[in-house]
């Protein structure tokens, strides 16, 4: 599968970032409670417009960093 997200580490509240492959900034995943549980939650910039490939990846990502918890 072709990647078009480039995903950041960010120091700080944000978690991970997600640019493409101008450097634009798309959104971030950050890691806050939902009901009873931790869940990596996307945000989404303004006025940006994603294809169902790239929401795919952000849905891989999410699965990816949550199994990297439950490693830890």
């Amino acid at each position: 599968m072709e990647h078009r997200i480039t995903w950041k580490k960010e120091t700080g509240k944000r978690g991970v970032s997600a640019c493409n492959d101008k450097g634009e900034e798309l959104g971030w995943l950050q890691l806050e409670r939902v009901g009873a549980h931790m869940h990596w939650c996307w945000y989404q910039e303004n006025d940006i417009r994603m294809s169902p490939g790239c929401l795919q990846e952000v849905r891989d990502k999410q699965k990816e960093l949550s199994k990297d918890r439950r490693a830890d």
